[in-house]
């Protein structure tokens, strides 16, 4: 049927996790007649070339089950078209999903797919890469450029990868221009966010919004080794913006420059090194939301 949403998944999902394989969730679309067909995937590039066509042959919604890397992914090439992406949360934080008011309970997931609205929100770029999430340098970059993508799962790595940096961080000197405006600052973390939260859940800009056109920019000044830990801890009770060495901007047009080159992170991701420019690009995607 021509209004039948088709859900993309890992077909190997649910057999060593927790979450439902295509069969057991192609079982409770059809238990909530929810009109929609669970469409198996084998790897990576069988995903994109299932959406990519999917995407060609016109179908107006669809949806992809897993975290925010598999989103990420969605987003690359549904981004500026004219397919709503539909979002059934199965990943351990689920920024995006949470930034969009999703419910996290299967169940309701599912039920956006028919009974939801389309709604247009905002997209960052950088380097050519569309995030839902956040872009930038610093901590978390360091971080990501030590372990790798998806490795802070590992618990030895990533706290090696802590151990390494708390170590050994200090502070860059940064060049921000914010929409043409030129600032210096000395750093040990810059981003620039679409959404509020990033990484594991961390509710980094508390203000932020999908649909303002605008990035919320953050910056953490110059912290010594003994200010980290409070001020992280800040930052998950979204306290941060309270103390001295937090700034906050609202910018379309960010560009990062260093003295030496340093990492730049794209959501969960090293994409390159700085110099660097990240943009808003409103309405870039459109998503399936609850109907208020």
């Amino acid at each position: 049927m021509s209004d039948c949403c088709k859900i993309l998944m890992n077909a190997q999902a649910g057999k060593l996790h927790h979450n439902p394989g295509v069969e057991e969730l192609q079982k409770l679309v059809d238990f909530l007649e929810v009109k929609a067909e669970v469409v198996g995937t084998t790897s990576e590039n069988d995903f994109r070339q299932q959406l990519k066509q999917m995407v060609a042959d016109g179908i107006p919604r669809v949806a992809v089950a897993g975290g925010d890397g598999t989103v990420a992914e969605a987003v690359q090439i549904l981004a500026k078209t004219d397919t709503a992406l539909g979002i059934i949360p199965q990943g351990t934080s689920n920024n995006f999903a949470t930034a969009l008011r999703l419910p996290m309970d299967l169940p309701s997931a599912l039920r956006v797919l028919s009974d939801g609205e389309v709604k247009q929100v905002d997209l960052g770029c950088c380097f050519g890469r569309y995030f839902t999430e956040t872009a930038g340098v610093g901590l978390f970059a360091n971080a990501l450029a030590i372990y790798g993508r998806d490795s802070n799962k590992d618990f030895l790595r990533a706290t090696y990868a802590l151990l390494k940096i708390v170590f050994s961080y200090r502070a860059s000197r940064l060049t921000l221009t914010l929409d043409g405006v030129q600032h210096e600052e000395p750093a040990v973390f810059c981003v620039a966010a679409n959404t509020y939260r990033m990484a594991q859940a961390m509710p980094i800009a508390p203000g932020a919004k999908v649909t303002d056109g605008l990035l919320d920019v953050v910056i953490l000044g110059d912290l010594t080794r003994s200010e980290l830990i409070p001020y992280l801890s800040a930052i998950r009770r979204q306290m941060h913006f309270a103390l001295p060495k937090v700034k906050m901007a609202r910018a379309r047009e960010v560009s990062i420059d260093s003295r030496r080159r340093i990492p730049v992170h794209v959501d969960d991701s090293v994409r390159g090194v700085t110099p660097v420019k990240i943009t808003a690009e409103p309405n870039a995607l459109k998503v399936l939301v609850e109907k208020l």
